[in-house]
């Protein structure tokens, strides 16, 4: 969203987390987005009606849609193999690939009728990929987000007229909330707030610089990293 701002786009924060978008909105303000500019939509991804709201509220305050960020997930960090906790599977499915195909049904064929050079990316993952063991619902999920990228991208092409384009960002190790999202998510009640590991803090340090430098030492990218390589592929049509 900064990075958006910073372009000088406007920007819906389509999420089921309404105060968290809420501050994401104050920060883009606070960056200089112009009053007005950067809207809250109450949205989960899993309610077909609920994406086809925002994309209606989308259109409805800024008249077009140049750029779909579907980048909607769930995880369990390792804690949903192939034949347990089925209603991880299901919450993990209905947020990780669902809501993705709800993004691209309800936004697609509204971009391309708007006839502009538009795009849309799907988040996949590197696990998505690479399938390593103990996250099997997670690895799933986001194998079909690259199919249906796939597939989404060569009907775009197909498409007489068509001047949107279909791209898959495919992150590995990044710092984001997901992490601590997925703990409090699977622990509920026994979750220790001490032990997040996120963007915004690292084992009960509250301080966004010193989480940055724990996750490198991992080896894990920045978002601002994932962002600049998004960018650039898009600017580079690749």
């Amino acid at each position: 969203a900064l990075r958006c701002v910073a372009l000088g786009m406007k920007v819906m924060l389509a999420d089921i987390d309404v105060p968290d978008a809420t501050s994401v909105q104050a920060e883009c303000e606070a960056a200089g987005a112009p009053k007005g500019s950067v809207v809250v939509q109450r949205c989960d991804c899993r309610v077909e009606a609920d994406v086809r709201a925002a994309r209606d509220a989308a259109y409805a305050a800024f008249g077009a849609v140049h750029l779909l960020m579907n980048n909607a997930a769930m995880q369990s960090n390792n804690r949903c193999g192939p034949y347990e906790h089925p209603d991880r599977w299901k919450v993990i499915l209905d947020t990780n690939l669902l809501g993705v195909y709800h993004g691209g049904l309800a936004f697609a064929p509204s971009m391309v009728e708007q006839a502009e050079p538009s795009v849309i990316v799907n988040t996949g993952s590197k696990q998505g990929i690479t399938m390593p063991p103990g996250d099997t619902a997670y690895n799933v999920s986001k194998a079909g987000v690259k199919v249906l990228t796939e597939a989404l991208q060569h009907q775009l092409r197909s498409t007489d007229g068509c001047r949107v384009n279909a791209f898959l960002l495919v992150p590995g190790c990044v710092n984001t909330m997901n992490r601590t999202r997925g703990d409090k998510w699977v622990e509920g009640a026994a979750f220790k707030p001490d032990r997040a590991k996120d963007e915004r803090e690292y084992n009960g340090v509250v301080d966004r610089a010193y989480a940055a430098e724990k996750w490198r030492e991992r080896g894990a990218w920045q978002p601002d990293q994932v962002i600049d390589e998004l960018f650039g592929a898009i600017a580079a049509g690749t």
